[in-house]
């Protein structure tokens, strides 16, 4: 049922601004952040190490007590067909296409009853929560993040490169909610009116060591809460430039009631 229009933007170079954006002040971020994971197609790999890499470094951009990894995508430019999210049950399949169209992960609706979902399951790199731990990470402040990598040891990121939106520059009557129906369960996204005042970024060439972090939704008033995202097709990438091939990785971030969060000055 979606309608989608195509527009021609100018995506600004996020490398070049001063200062660098942050995850508390933008939305999103980009660290230097190397992996030990050979094969991205391995799914017990991914699970078994690279899902504590990133919850590693989550925890040391935002300084939360604890992380609850739950997912992660494979995608692969010119690829077709619908997401299909490669979890800790297994579900390998195939790498799913690059995601063109703006959007965000989540609602003020639906965060917070995602996040109970996840809390009663814990997080698949640790122990199942405790319903102590459950009961604290519900009443403290949370934030869903993604971790965003190419996986191409060989290119630099050229084809269908992922675009952040500044969340300063989105009006709250550009935000459309839409519904995401799932086997078991029913969530809401976010979708987004064109805006002539929209100011796109993308970080150019990123590297396999890079990892750009962007948050989806924080239960935090203060700051930058959530950024819409999508691939865009780039004007200026080669004819034959290699598809891009990434990872995206979705987490949940939970701070402590009874101190304040702490964001660290960011280390490349």
């Amino acid at each position: 049922a979606d309608e989608h229009e195509k527009h021609r933007v100018t995506v600004g170079d996020a490398r070049a601004l001063t200062p660098e954006p942050a995850l508390e002040t933008k939305g999103f971020e980009l660290r230097r952040w190397p992996t030990a994971v050979a094969d991205f197609g391995d799914v017990e790999s991914v699970k078994a190490t690279y899902y504590g890499e990133m919850e590693a470094l989550i925890k040391r951009a935002t300084g939360c007590e604890r992380v609850l990894v739950f997912d992660h995508t494979l995608r692969e430019g010119g690829t077709s067909g619908a997401q299909k999210s490669l979890n800790v049950l297994g579900d390998a399949g195939k790498a799913a296409g690059a995601v063109r169209r703006a959007h965000c992960d989540y609602s003020a609706a639906s965060a917070p009853e995602r996040l109970r979902q996840l809390a009663s399951g814990g997080s698949y790199t640790g122990a199942e929560l405790s319903e102590e731990e459950r009961e604290e990470v519900m009443c403290g402040r949370f934030a869903f993040v993604n971790a965003w990598r190419s996986i191409d040891s060989e290119h630099a990121v050229q084809e269908s490169p992922l675009a952040l939106l500044d969340p300063d520059t989105v009006r709250p009557e550009e935000v459309v909610p839409y519904k995401m129906v799932f086997a078991d369960r029913v969530g809401e996204n976010l979708a987004l009116l064109h805006g002539e005042t929209h100011r796109w970024l993308y970080y150019p060439r990123m590297v396999r060591d890079e990892v750009l972090l962007f948050k989806t939704y924080d239960s935090h008033e203060g700051g930058a809460r959530m950024v819409f995202h999508t691939a865009v097709e780039d004007e200026a990438s080669p004819a034959d430039a290699p598809p891009r091939r990434s990872i995206e990785v979705r987490a949940v971030a939970s701070f402590p009631r009874e101190r304040p969060p702490r964001f660290f000055d960011m280390q490349h």
